[in-house]
């Protein structure tokens, strides 16, 4: 889905500059002929345009391809049904970009002060919609399994195909979530 998203946001802003350039038009030639532009101008102002179209496109498309904090935020709220904690610091973070059904992956290790990895640890024992146990997912070298206490995995029916995991490392800091949308 994404992916359809990236798509029309890049298509509607080839549209809304060619638009834009439509009606850049009669002024530019307004310009020339009155001589209070010159041609090398009009070239650059043309080639500026151009320029600027582009890095909005590779703007948005460096946004697809690495992910800001909030979105990592997203996936622990996904995951957890609970707001990131202010404490938390991202230690590593890795997206896959989604391919053309939308499929893509997520994980981020993120440190917790203690107080907030142990009561983030007690909800989500006390929580009836996650599980315990599941699999961490081998994205960008994920940590092993001897290196967690616990470990929990949700499934939803309004996120159906979408594998949500946390597990907690025995330093009773670190957390790891993976969001897989399959």
């Amino acid at each position: 889905m994404e992916l359809v998203f990236f798509i029309l946001v890049t298509f509607s802003i080839a549209i809304a500059g060619g638009i834009a350039y439509f009606i850049y038009i009669p002024f530019k030639l307004w310009l020339l002929r009155s001589g209070k532009m010159s041609t090398a101008r009009s070239r650059l102002i043309n080639k500026i345009y151009i320029y600027l179209l582009v890095v909005i496109v590779l703007g948005i498309t460096y946004a697809g391809i690495f992910p800001d904090e909030s979105f990592y935020a997203d996936e622990f709220k996904d995951v957890t049904l609970r707001e990131l904690p202010k404490s938390a610091e991202f230690v590593s973070k890795s997206a896959s970009y989604p391919d053309f059904h939308g499929e893509y992956c997520s994980q981020s290790e993120i440190k917790l002060s203690k107080k907030d990895y142990s009561k983030l640890l007690w909800e989500l024992h006390k929580d009836d919609r996650l599980t315990k146990g599941g699999e961490i997912l081998n994205i960008s070298g994920s940590h092993a399994k001897e290196t967690l206490t616990y470990q929990f995995i949700r499934t939803a029916k309004d996120k159906s195909g979408k594998y949500l995991y946390i597990g907690f490392g025995k330093d009773n800091r670190t957390i790891y979530i993976d969001a897989c949308q399959l």
